[in-house]
């Protein structure tokens, strides 16, 4: 009998915006404590069940320490198994949950922790001159985070736009989409949607303190005439900072088991991983490359688009849902905009 994979808990932070909230907590102590919710949400402490963990992060410069984050975040649990810490940009933690089904698949695991943490506002400028000195001349301390890149290729904001147009996609409807996830997220949270997953934080700001439990980067307060008039950005014809992702902090964390061990400890099963898979293409096909991961695990399970109630693409760019939801649909209008209304409903 082939054996089903689970997911037994999951929890976030609130999101922080960039110099927000968190901005002066440790990313590391942010994830410790939302790995540590996670891991007693189910009712007991599954701590000494974890088998291992993963954890996917981008810039590791942001911590005190940026050796080795999974082995730092591990010994703060009390949980001294081998961890792995990874960076596969936006997806960096589902590359983390990917990895974690090969190992059980394997038989080499029966369960993972799953943690994803990011803290864009502690990424500190950079200087490899001061390493040796600087004898005359000016000290550079360029920043790694502005504009976000590949040495030798365009800036991510460059590659969104480039495949807006290649795909008919108009600056107006990156703006309208853009607005509309501002929008959903606010009647998401409204509906206390969001209250089973984000667990509060105690945040110490200067002298102010206070308890941190809604995400700051969503402004449903907006409108799309506000976007469409921000100028555009690094030289792209179509990205602003209006339809373009925040810098944010924050950390999410997720337990999966084989179906055969949560049921051995009788844990509630909140969704079963059916399956995953990985793409990439040319540094600017990042609007599209959602589709080709997406088409690429139906097709391996005998499944189509049409067999989805629910989408969720990582809304890095508006690009990105707009022209992915767009291939998949095939070159019909009405089945795009269809895949649109199921796309990111709470928010991207």
């Amino acid at each position: 009998m082939a054996e089903n994979y689970v997911i037994v808990s999951a929890k976030r932070s609130p999101f922080g915006r960039y110099l927000g909230s968190l901005s002066e907590m440790e990313p590391l102590d942010v994830a410790v404590h939302v790995a540590k919710a996670t891991l007693t949400a189910p009712g007991k402490d599954i701590t000494k069940d974890i088998d291992q963990i993963f954890v996917g992060n981008c810039i590791p410069s942001s911590f005190e320490a940026g050796s080795v984050t999974g082995r730092q975040i591990g010994l703060k649990l009390g949980r001294d198994v081998f961890t792995t810490t990874l960076d596969t940009a936006c997806c960096s933690p589902l590359t983390g949950l990917r990895m974690a089904l090969w190992g059980m698949r394997l038989g080499e695991l029966e369960s993972a922790l799953v943690i994803g943490v990011e803290a864009m506002s502690r990424v500190p400028h950079s200087s490899r001159q001061l390493r040796t000195g600087v004898r005359i001349g000016e000290v550079n301390l360029p920043d790694p985070i502005y504009p976000i890149f590949y040495p030798g290729y365009n800036s991510v904001a460059v590659d969104a736009s480039d495949g807006a147009e290649k795909y008919g996609i108009s600056k107006r409807m990156l703006d309208t989409f853009a607005m509309g996830s501002h929008l959903k997220w606010a009647d998401a949270m409204k509906a206390g949607k969001f209250e089973d997953e984000i667990v509060p934080i105690k945040v110490k700001k200067g002298r102010k303190e206070y308890l941190f439990w809604v995400d700051e980067m969503p402004r449903p307060n907006g409108s799309v005439a506000l976007i469409e008039i921000l100028p555009t950005v690094f030289g792209s014809k179509t990205t602003t900072a209006g339809n373009a992702p925040g810098l944010n902090d924050g950390a999410s964390a997720m337990v999966a088991m084989t179906e055969r061990k949560a049921k051995s400890l009788d844990l509630p099963i909140l969704g079963t991983i059916v399956d995953q898979a990985g793409e990439t293409d040319v540094p600017y096909g990042i609007s599209w490359i959602p589709a080709m991961s997406i088409k690429k695990v139906l097709d391996r399970n005998e499944m189509t688009i049409d067999d989805m109630d629910l989408i969720e693409i990582n809304e890095a760019f508006a690009a990105m849902p707009l022209v992915s939801t767009k291939i998949l649909a095939g070159g019909d209008e009405q089945k795009w905009y269809k895949l649109l209304r199921i796309t990111n409903v709470n928010g991207g």
